[in-house]
């Protein structure tokens, strides 16, 4: 999966194109297994969180050890570990400036937005909005979600 990530890098060095990524950790799991096998097709996902997270943090990984001058990464990961990393990576390659952004859902994981937020870090928060029946069942997905996340948070 991070084969992706690698050659959309190699992509934009060869090319001279600057590359912006939005590195999420995935959702709909349930509803993106179900959908393959009812067309007969493999899973697209993960069969278990640690190797979801490790596909996320290798992405991660080589997304900061590639950032150049001209690319913009933004992280999206609700995930204390990954936000660790990620923060390990760019003090390593000096990466201050606001190339590197995180964003958390609103009311998600509010802890790490706040200590991003009082490092300096570019960091932001999305608030879904639209029609009652579109955002409520998304939210509620989400909200199903977050008990993992909510497991792995330390507070």
């Amino acid at each position: 999966m991070t084969q992706v990530i690698e050659d959309e890098v190699a992509a934009s060095k060869a090319l001279g194109f600057n590359l912006g990524i939005k590195l999420i950790r995935g959702a709909y799991m349930s509803e993106e297994r179900a959908l393959a096998a009812s067309e007969g097709n493999p899973s697209p996902v993960w069969d278990t969180l640690e190797d979801t997270h490790a596909c996320y943090n290798k992405a991660l990984a080589h997304a900061l050890n590639n950032l150049d001058e001209r690319s913009i990464l933004f992280i999206a990961s609700h995930n204390a570990d990954s936000v660790e990393i990620a923060k390990n990576l760019m003090n390593t390659h000096g990466i201050k400036d606001d190339r590197v952004r995180f964003g958390q859902l609103k009311g998600f994981s509010d802890q790490i937005t706040g200590m991003l937020a009082q490092e300096n870090y570019k960091v932001y928060k999305y608030l879904p909005f639209g029609p009652t029946e579109t955002v409520m069942p998304y939210l509620i997905r989400r909200g199903q979600e977050s008990r993992q996340v909510l497991r792995e948070q330390e507070f």
